[in-house]
């Protein structure tokens, strides 16, 4: 008798194989009207609720010549994704391929076999490949907020990136993809801090440093800074609802705000809805450039110290 345990082991099965581990049709017809299992598409299925991943894993499986690719594989890669999920698998297939595939968006594109590797035994679109497609088809800050994430966490190097672009040149969308990736840096740590640091842009404001470290006059670290603006003496934090979900968190954050107003450095804070309204983080912004200002003019010394953190970008081409 078939049960749940002696499943096949990949994320998304085929009726075939379902077979092979002692499933009739019909225990699976009973299993997916139960909600034990989910038909993904024909003769597909998987243990988990459907969602855009599993789409795209069960419709590269179906068509072996296609890989997963744009937003569909930052998903497969674990980054983050901004904006909408896909609403179809995004597929990666030949030129010379004919056909369409049902209910997947197919991008037509060469794939070297460094392009492309396994995920869950599928094929899935490098990281490398993946942002510099992205930078090509999906919007700025899409393409920013997961190319920001693959530096800091090591997954790529600029290195990378450059030889992938360069491959890519002179393919449908290849400046757009060539700013895209002149606007990465690595050292923003949240999705936040990336569209913050794309909207401060936006709106002209003089660019801050990066994850500077604040330091007492005597040397002792505070804490590293999201934004920090010198000519102003001016911090900036970007607080996603996330960051303090815990309480010891919430009270240490407390705690380092407090020490950072003893050094009388000026501090402006905003969540999700500052880089979304333009007029708002401007507004944020420019107020504590004032305070900083006053402080300055009124002879109050700074009583901080920086240390600076290296740029992860992209040099200039």
């Amino acid at each position: 008798m078939a049960t749940m345990r002696n499943l096949p082991t990949s994320t998304v099965f085929t009726r075939a194989q379902a077979r092979d581990c002692g499933w009739s049709d019909s225990a699976l017809s009973r299993a997916v009207r139960s909600g034990h299992l989910t038909r993904v598409r024909q003769n597909q299925f998987a243990r988990a609720a459907a969602d855009p991943l599993v789409d795209a894993i069960a419709a590269a499986q179906a068509h072996p010549a296609s890989a997963v690719c744009t937003r569909s594989a930052v998903l497969a890669h674990g980054l983050p994704l901004y904006g909408p999920w896909p609403e179809r698998p995004e597929l990666t297939v030949v030129p010379s391929g004919t056909g369409r595939i049902r209910g997947a968006l197919v991008h037509r594109a060469h794939l070297d076999a460094d392009d492309v590797v396994l995920i869950a035994g599928v094929p899935v679109t490098t990281i490398a490949r993946t942002i510099v497609d992205l930078g090509r088809t999906a919007p700025l800050r899409t393409a920013v907020v997961a190319g920001d994430a693959a530096l800091h966490r090591g997954l790529v190097s600029p290195k990378q990136l450059i030889r992938t672009l360069a491959i890519c040149r002179g393919w449908p969308g290849i400046r757009r993809a060539r700013r895209a990736l002149q606007a990465l840096d690595g050292r923003a740590e949240s999705p936040l801090e990336s569209i913050s640091r794309l909207a401060i842009a936006d709106l002209g404001l003089p660019a801050p440093e990066l994850q500077a470290m604040v330091l007492t006059e005597d040397g002792w670290q505070v804490g590293r800074l999201d934004f920090y603006w010198d000519e102003f003496g001016v911090a900036g934090e970007a607080d996603g609802r996330t960051k303090y979900s815990e309480r010891a968190i919430l009270t240490a954050e407390k705690d380092r705000q407090e020490q950072l107003e003893d050094l009388v450095l000026a501090i402006t804070r905003w969540g999700w809805s500052a880089p979304h309204t333009p007029s708002l983080l401007n507004g944020k912004i420019r107020a504590a450039f004032e305070r900083g200002r006053r402080r300055d003019e009124a002879g109050i010394a700074r009583r901080w110290q920086i240390q600076r953190t290296p740029p992860l970008t992209l040099p200039t081409q």
